[in-house]
């Protein structure tokens, strides 16, 4: 086995999908390092377009519905099953979340010791360590997006997957009632009572429900996969609805169409994927999307150390010259993603999907990895 196994897409009917999730993972990453883009007020064009950016995370609610349904539709049919369905989707988010949320602990705890780290109390909650180990963090038990701040979305995602039965009952109910209840979901969230701040902008602060409408329009899309694939040129469609999106972020339009916009690109992509007409460029960007998780959970530690720390604290840097110390981090993070799914996460998946397995060996047989 290679120690360095080249990228692969995991599976060959999704390759639009997992396009835009590298693509969507690298729009997230300029969306948070934004801060050090325009500092002198040269790039405002690109301020207004990247600040839409955010609600690429909407964008892969949806996949992950879309993936969910693919993958589970009537195989959590018991307990066991379910249990097991859990396990690994905490040995694929947990180990990656729990030690950049080390990272970020060692952050504060230099700030405390007075070495330089930071002790900011709404972002470093000695209170909020045991939610973000137990990845309830956004489901409005914090004060504030705290430790790593990105993982709001892990924490997200990990209650769906909880909630999995349940949305699993609502689509063996047909397309229509998955339709009603999707739409009813974004309706009523929409409609929510705290005018302040839109429900496409929660994070820390219900975030977990921020999720429904897209990941429910995710599990519809598998359910309609068939006439979605029956769109013409669909993977067109998806790269110029990107495209769209990144004009009408440009031009400030608002944000609930943005969103309504985004949910179309992956609704594109699904009906790319179903077309079975895979592009060239696709087909290149798919196998990066297995760096997609590990970019959104490194890149905080890269803005903190990597840019805040040493190219404005240290060096003092601004202008063009932030600019380029910026697109440097961009790029490195890629081969530390690199390195972390293949070296760190990949392993600890292993290890802990394999926890509790009993392993029968016939003689002379050696013990093998864990399946």
């Amino acid at each position: 086995m290679k120690a360095f196994p080249p990228l692969k897409p995991d599976s060959e009917d999704m390759l639009h999908l997992d396009a835009l999730r590298i693509v969507g993972a690298l729009m997230i990453v300029v969306f948070h390092f934004n801060r050090y883009i325009n500092l002198d007020g040269r790039w405002q064009l690109v301020d207004d377009m990247v600040k839409g950016f955010s609600l690429v995370v909407d964008l892969f609610f949806l996949i992950s519905g879309y993936v969910m349904a693919a993958v589970y539709t009537g195989r959590l049919h018991s307990w066991s099953r379910y249990g097991t369905f859990l396990k690994k989707r905490v040995a694929r988010l947990g180990p990656l979340h729990w030690a950049t949320m080390l990272v970020f602990v060692g952050v504060w705890a230099a700030g405390v010791m007075g070495w330089g780290g930071d002790v900011d109390p709404k972002r470093y909650d000695i209170s909020c360590i045991a939610p973000n180990i137990l990845f309830v963090h956004a489901w409005h038990v914090c004060h504030s997006q705290t430790w790593n701040f990105a993982s709001w979305a892990i924490s997200a995602e990990m209650g769906l997957y909880l909630a999995l039965p349940l949305l699993f009952w609502i689509t063996a109910r047909g397309r229509v009632v998955t339709a009603l209840v999707a739409v009813a979901s974004f309706v009523l969230l929409l409609l929510n009572p705290d005018g302040d701040m839109p429900f496409h902008q929660w994070t820390w602060n219900f975030g977990v429900l921020r999720a429904v409408p897209g990941f429910l329009l995710g599990m519809l899309a598998f359910q309609l996969r068939a006439p979605l694939g029956r769109l013409p040129l669909a993977r067109f469609w998806m790269w110029g609805l990107l495209a769209a999106f990144l004009v009408a972020s440009a031009l400030r339009i608002e944000r609930t169409l943005l969103l309504l916009l985004v949910y179309a690109i992956g609704l594109a992509g699904v009906a790319a994927d179903a077309a079975g007409s895979q592009g060239g460029i696709s087909r290149r960007l798919a196998p990066w999307a297995q760096l997609s998780f590990s970019l959104y959970l490194l890149h905080p530690i890269a803005l903190k150390m990597g840019i805040n720390w040493v190219g404005v604290a240290a060096w003092g840097l601004n202008g063009d010259l932030l600019r380029l110390w910026v697109l440097f981090w961009v790029l490195a993070l890629i081969p530390a993603a690199y390195l972390s799914l293949v070296l760190f996460e990949r392993p600890a998946r292993d290890w802990i999907s394999g926890l509790g397995k009993r392993r029968t060996l016939s003689h002379g047989e050696r013990e093998g990895p864990a399946a």
